[in-house]
């Protein structure tokens, strides 16, 4: 009889660690792991922020989403690919809400290599918005909803899109309630009167190529199995 070699039997592993959905949290290291580095970061980026207010507000929106996937953990159990990606998305926004999303070290190198006179990260992370959550976004529709791959694809879309938009109207909401004076500084317009549809259109570049991905990744599959 033949064994599989050692290194088979570990990419092996690593598949089931990424892609399964029935890991226990008691036994999932890899989670853990992503847990408390996102943790460490986030601590990092609470010391000394440039605008106090401004953090706490972004802040809130983020905490209110951790607490949510914590709630619906069981209930709607994610793969460790979607909770990678979503901790990357936390990552994105928690740099971001420490230097105010105007003044981020990236931007100024950004503006400096392509002579741009706006930031454009607040951008780069509405396109991480759409890239990286359109993949537990279609998990989710995955175990909830027994649709054929076309019907995946639009509600993957269309709830995301919706999520943007709702995400920007939190932001106003919340900016607006928390210090009306500071509501311009903190959505971040930068004397863009079309910055929030410029953002949700970035949401829905990113989403786009999450879906022309999944689509390239089915089609791979497909021809996997018929070799």
């Amino acid at each position: 009889m033949a064994y599989p070699s050692g290194k088979q039997s570990r990419s092996v592993n690593w598949s089931k660690l990424l892609r399964s959905h029935q890991i226990r949290f008691k036994a999932n290291g890899l989670l853990q792991v992503t847990i408390v580095a996102f943790a460490v970061f986030w601590v990092c980026m609470a010391i000394r922020p440039l605008d106090w207010k401004i953090w706490l507000v972004e802040n809130a929106l983020s905490i209110s989403f951790i607490i949510l996937l914590i709630w619906t953990h069981r209930l709607l159990p994610l793969t460790n690919v979607s909770y990678l990606l979503i901790a990357a998305f936390l990552a994105l926004h928690t740099y971001g809400a420490h230097f105010t999303y105007q003044l981020t070290p990236l931007d100024d190198w950004l503006k400096s290599l392509f002579h741009l006179k706006r930031g454009i990260y607040d951008r780069i992370v509405h396109f991480a918005f759409g890239l990286f959550l359109a993949f537990p976004a279609r998990e989710a529709v995955l175990f909830r909803l027994k649709l054929r791959h076309a019907g995946q694809y639009a509600v993957t879309f269309a709830f995301i899109v919706a999520a943007s938009g709702l995400f920007e109207l939190l932001e106003m909401w919340a900016a607006v309630l928390f210090d009306p004076k500071l509501a311009a500084k903190y959505l971040g317009m930068q004397g863009d009167p079309f910055d929030a549809q410029k953002d949700m259109t970035m949401t829905l570049f990113g989403v786009l190529l999450a879906l022309g991905l999944f689509a390239v990744q089915r089609r791979i599959g497909q021809k996997r199995r018929k070799v």
